[in-house]
C-alpha cells in the first residue's frame, strides 16, 4: 500500500494516478470522507482499514491531512479530526511508501 497525503487542493489525486499508471495500482480517492462515514454509521476505523489492507494490498490511499488547524468547537468534528488523525498514522505505519504533496510536488517521507 502506498499513501498520499496533503491539504486540501494540493494535487493530490493527480500525483495518485500518476503513480497508479506506473505501477498499475488502484487508488482510493478521498479516503478522509470514508473514514467521516465509518463515524457516522458507528463503524470500526481500525477493523476497516485492517480488511482494506487484507484485500488489496497493491492500493494507493489518498487523503486530506485534517489536524493542522484550529480545533473544532463541537465534539462530533474533534472527533472526525483526530480520527483522521488516527486513521493517517495507522495507514502510514503499514505502507510501503508514504508521500506528501504540496503544491502537486510528491515529497516521499517513507
Amino acid at each position: 500500500m502506498i499513501l498520499v497525503i496533503g491539504g486540501a487542493f494540493q494535487g493530490k489525486q493527480e500525483f495518485a494516478k500518476e503513480l497508479a499508471a506506473e505501477r498499475k495500482y488502484k487508488v482510493v480517492n478521498l479516503f478522509h470522507q470514508q473514514i467521516q462515514k465509518l463515524l457516522e454509521d458507528g463503524e470500526d476505523v481500525r477493523a476497516y482499514i485492517s480488511r482494506l489492507l487484507e484485500q488489496d494490498p497493491d492500493v494507493i490511499i489518498v487523503m486530506d491531512v485534517v489536524g493542522a488547524g484550529v480545533v473544532p468547537v463541537e465534539r462530533s468534528d474533534r472527533e472526525y479530526q483526530e480520527t483522521i488523525g488516527l486513521a493517517g498514522q495507522l495507514l502510514a505505519k503499514e505502507a510501503r511508501e508514504v508521500y506528501r504533496v504540496i503544491c502537486g510536488i510528491g515529497m516521499r517521507i517513507k
